[in-house]
């Protein structure tokens, strides 16, 4: 017979997998996808590393030096770096549902995305696609079209 603490745990552990699992990388179907209507050919814009000046929030993204764990702390360093992309992105680890972030750089503003692979995913990916020179709706979708397709 489970022990009241080995229930309370076990059902906490599924209840972090259920929403927090490792997703393939959603923007190898934006690299495939065809290029939108009136897109040029040719090499992506110059990415923007910096926060716009009018930036509407400051970087409040945990430090990623505090992490050992490798894709934590790469994760954690894509969005400090593009934190002003992220505010962008929806999280589908649903935490705007279920614990009222506003957007994926609320995760890595508090801990939850320690321990959240969408998250850390979808932050890599967002990361990469801005430097591909990929705009935030465009990122958006191609993180839409893997979670809903």
């Amino acid at each position: 017979m489970m022990r009241p603490r080995h229930v309370v745990a076990t059902a906490a552990i599924l209840l972090a997998l259920a929403g927090c699992d490792r997703p393939r990388d959603p923007s190898a179907d934006a690299r495939a996808a065809p290029a939108p209507a009136g897109a040029t050919l040719g090499a992506p814009a110059a990415p923007s590393d910096a926060a716009p000046a009018d930036a509407a929030r400051p970087n409040r993204v945990r430090d990623p030096a505090q992490f050992t764990d490798p894709q934590t702390r790469a994760a954690y360093t894509a969005a400090k770096r593009y934190a002003h992309v992220l505010e962008g992105i929806y999280c589908y680890c649903h935490c705007r549902e279920n614990i009222g972030h506003r957007a994926l750089v609320e995760c890595f503003e508090t801990g939850h995305a320690t321990e959240c692979d969408v998250c850390q995913t979808e932050a890599l990916v967002a990361a990469r696609m801005t430097a591909e020179g990929r705009s935030v709706a465009e990122i958006q979708r191609a993180i839409d079209a893997y979670y809903k397709g």
